[in-house]
């Protein structure tokens, strides 16, 4: 579903990824796991368009990806980012929130839409007239799920989703976001620092620092601990501790 070859990018001159190669079958969760800096959200933005200026391949369900947003890619591929708060505007409602990407797009049937995945993500239509500040940490991330799949997606990029939550509600999220891409049939990229949140919802991942993948590798080898990079081995390492 998704095919990135020798992904590279710079600012003012300064590169940030160096020539990345990742590849993600349909229907897989996929994550993307490295310390601050190492450049596994700038891939994240590099496909949802956030940045344009990139040198290399990426192709999504066959398709090339031009540097420029379109229509098409935004039904394609949805992002959840890592603030709930941050993302939702704080004097929209949730029912102004998932309406406006239904009118850009100019899809039928707003307020049925609007309903039914309320329900899919655990909330319903009662929340329908709530702002930001009236909901809890789950329930914002929950708002956002259920904008990012307002459209239809068949891609979820997902920037550490559950990192700004409580460790209770991590779980909560992180079970809805199984539940939805089974029965959706979503291909998700997560970009994530902690190897038990990738743990439980991929079952590929790969590691990044400086801009580079030190080793891809699926999950039953990461929780063996059968792993080639000593990055990678560090990054087990503390989060043994």
């Amino acid at each position: 579903m998704i095919d990135i070859r020798n992904l590279s990018l710079n600012f003012g001159g300064v590169a940030v990824l160096h020539g990345v190669d990742l590849q993600v079958a349909p229907g897989q969760s996929f994550g993307l796991v490295g310390e601050s800096g190492s450049g596994k959200t700038t891939v994240l933005r590099c496909l949802a368009g956030q940045y344009g200026h990139w040198q290399g391949e990426i192709r999504v369900d066959g398709q090339p990806l031009s540097h420029r947003l379109t229509p098409e890619r935004c039904r394609l591929m949805q992002m959840v980012f890592q603030d709930p708060y941050g993302s939702l505007h704080p004097r929209h409602t949730v029912a102004a929130a998932l309406a406006e990407p239904l009118r850009i797009h100019r899809m039928d049937q707003v307020d049925a839409r609007i309903d039914r995945v309320l329900v899919q993500v655990g909330l319903g239509p009662a929340f329908r007239d709530r702002h930001p500040h009236q909901l809890s940490g789950g329930q914002r991330q929950r708002v956002a799920i259920a904008r990012a799949l307002i459209l239809e997606p068949r891609v979820l990029l997902l920037d550490e989703p559950t990192s700004a939550l409580d460790v209770s509600v991590q779980a909560e999220i992180l079970n809805l976001l199984a539940e939805l891409r089974e029965r959706r049939g979503l291909t998700y990229l997560m970009v994530s620092h902690d190897l038990g949140v990738v743990a439980h919802l991929c079952e590929r991942l790969a590691v990044m620092q400086q801009g580079r993948i030190v080793e891809t590798l699926d999950t039953p080898t990461l929780r063996a601990g059968s792993v080639r990079a000593d990055y990678t081995r560090q990054l087990l390492a503390a989060h043994a501790e």
